[in-house]
């Protein structure tokens, strides 16, 4: 099964849960739903908290044909933006991201969704032991004939006992986050090579077969990624001049998953 086919296997059940024949006691493990711009988002809980940290995810159901955008979009859109300050005894809030996908938009390629996804959360609170609520001012766009900005504030005080009606869907989004790869591991995962100036090819080398491949780099300078058709990508700096190693990140989905990890371009 490929990662499209996960995702959507995964979380079909997302726009059932958030119909108003919803189970009344899923209300104990889910926000309201805020409904905007093409699309809806709303908090679901996996329950009782593992040690001291809770796991939760922001789920964002897109309508047909809607697209909303990664951390890093690329050519256009905008990332989406996270807000929890509010939140009641909250020490830190980590947001993880699924692996995006290359999309075609208005003659330019983003990084982005453009199927109804989930961004898995955990959440420390300052005080073990106290209520957590967890609070969100959410900006996200939602693209469709024309793109509009999303905003949803969503509330959802955090049970600590119970079984969650939502626990196997967060688990199943949480599969679809690129697992971390340190430095010393790195080779053994891709191969880059020099192909002119500003140019480089990547071969991905580690489980499985790589889908997409997508790079992050410090400003001001932005690459570009394509699958060159040889079972390897093409990286070209499209902006930016460079002057000695450009440090970057790379996210590299596969059909089982996906991977993360340090990328010095040189």
């Amino acid at each position: 099964m490929n990662i499209a086919n996960l995702t959507t296997a995964a979380l079909a059940s997302a726009l059932l849960a958030a119909a108003p024949g919803a189970r009344a006691q899923d209300a104990d493990f889910a926000s309201p739903t805020a409904r905007a711009a093409h699309s809806s988002a709303r908090l679901l809980s996996a329950g009782a908290p593992s040690g001291d940290v809770y796991r939760l995810g922001v789920e964002i159901a897109l309508d047909p044909g809607t697209v909303t955008y990664w951390r890093n979009p690329g050519d256009a859109g905008a990332p989406p933006v996270f807000d929890f300050s509010a939140s009641e005894n909250v020490a830190a809030v980590e947001t993880l991201y699924p692996a995006p996908k290359h999309i075609a938009e208005a003659g330019m390629t983003v990084a982005g969704y453009d199927e109804s996804l989930i961004f898995p959360l955990r959440v420390t609170p300052k005080e073990a032991g106290r209520p957590v609520v967890l609070k969100l001012a959410l900006i996200y766009a939602a693209c469709a004939e024309i793109c509009l900005p999303a905003k949803a504030k969503l509330s959802l005080a955090l049970p600590t006992a119970g079984a969650s009606p939502f626990a196997a869907k967060l688990a199943a989004a949480e599969t679809l986050v690129p697992r971390p790869i340190g430095a010393g591991e790195a080779k053994l995962f891709v191969e880059v090579a020099r192909a002119g100036a500003g140019a480089w090819r990547l071969r991905y080398l580690g489980p499985g077969r790589a889908a997409d491949v997508f790079i992050e780099a410090p400003e001001p300078f932005i690459i570009d990624s394509a699958a060159d058709g040889k079972g390897g990508f093409e990286l070209k700096l499209g902006e930016g001049k460079q002057d000695g190693a450009i440090e970057a990140r790379a996210t590299i989905r596969t059909e089982s998953g996906g991977f993360e990890l340090p990328l010095t371009l040189d």
